[in-house]
C-alpha cells in the first residue's frame, strides 16, 4: 500500500501539549507504516504576518492545522486567531482544523463555531495521551472528534439554544468584564430597557429570580457558559 504523507501545521499550540502531540505522531507512525507526518510550527515569538505569508507561498497541501485559540491576540486584527484560521481555510480548503482551548466555555465555543467550524476541539484538561492519539486518528480519517469537556459544554449550549442568543451571551460577557449595566447599550447595541428585560429573563432561566448580577455571573461561570 502506498504511503500517505500527512502534512500538518501547529499554530502556537499550548506548550503543555507539545510532548503529547509529538508522542501521538510517533505512536501513529510506528503502528501505521503507511502514514508519515511532515509538519511545521508557527510560534508566538514569530512574526505572524511573515510566517503566514511564507506558508501561503508553499503550494503543497496541508492535511490538518492545529490551532490554539488561547494565544494573545496581537493589535492587528488580521493576525488574531480567527483571522489566521480563516485565511488558512481559504488557501487550504481541504485541511481539517483542530482547535485546542484552555478553560473552554460555551461562549468561546459559540464564537469559534460561528467563524471556523473546526473538525476537532480539545480542552486542555481532557488531553491525556490517549485522547490526543484519538483526535489525530479522527483527523486522518476525516472524522469529527470533541473531547469530553467540549461535549458537555455543547450539551449545555443545546439545552439553552432557544432561550439564549448572541445578545444574551454578550450581556453576560460584558457584565463579567465589569461593565456597568448603564454602559451595556453601547456594547451590545440594545436599548437599556431591553437589556434589563433580558437580564431578568436570564436570572429566571438559571433559577435566580430576585438575585443579584453577581449571583447570575457566579452561576453561569460555574456551569461553563462564560
Amino acid at each position: 500500500m502506498q504511503s500517505q504523507t500527512q502534512k500538518y501545521l501547529f499554530v502556537e499550540h499550548l506548550p503543555l501539549l507539545q510532548e503529547g502531540f509529538q508522542n501521538a505522531i510517533n505512536h501513529i507512525s510506528e503502528n501505521t507504516t503507511t502514514i508519515r507526518f511532515q509538519g511545521s510550527e508557527i510560534k508566538r515569538s514569530d512574526d505572524f504576518g511573515v510566517s503566514i505569508a511564507q506558508l501561503l507561498e508553499d503550494s503543497s497541501a496541508i492535511n490538518f492545522i492545529w490551532l490554539n485559540m488561547d494565544f494573545p491576540i496581537p493589535s492587528q486584527d488580521k493576525h488574531n486567531p480567527f483571522s489566521i484560521a480563516s485565511t488558512l481555510m481559504k488557501t487550504h480548503p481541504e485541511a481539517r482544523i483542530l482547535i485546542t482551548l484552555q478553560q473552554a466555555t460555551v461562549y468561546a465555543l459559540r464564537k469559534i463555531f460561528q467563524k471556523i467550524n473546526p473538525h476537532v476541539v480539545l480542552e486542555l484538561v481532557d488531553c491525556d495521551q490517549q485522547t490526543i492519539i484519538k483526535s489525530l486518528i479522527a483527523i486522518i480519517h476525516k472524522e469529527i472528534f470533541y473531547s469530553k469537556t467540549i461535549l458537555l459544554l455543547l450539551h449545555k449550549f443545546l439545552q439553552t439554544f432557544e432561550a439564549m442568543d448572541n445578545a444574551d451571551y454578550a450581556i453576560l460577557h460584558e457584565l463579567d468584564k465589569g461593565a456597568p449595566v448603564t454602559h451595556l447599550p453601547k456594547k451590545v447595541l440594545l436599548s437599556h430597557s431591553t437589556i434589563l428585560t433580558r437580564r431578568t429573563q436570564l436570572k429566571t432561566l438559571f433559577n435566580l429570580s430576585g438575585k443579584t448580577d453577581a449571583d447570575l455571573l457566579r452561576e453561569v461561570k460555574r456551569q461553563g457558559y462564560i
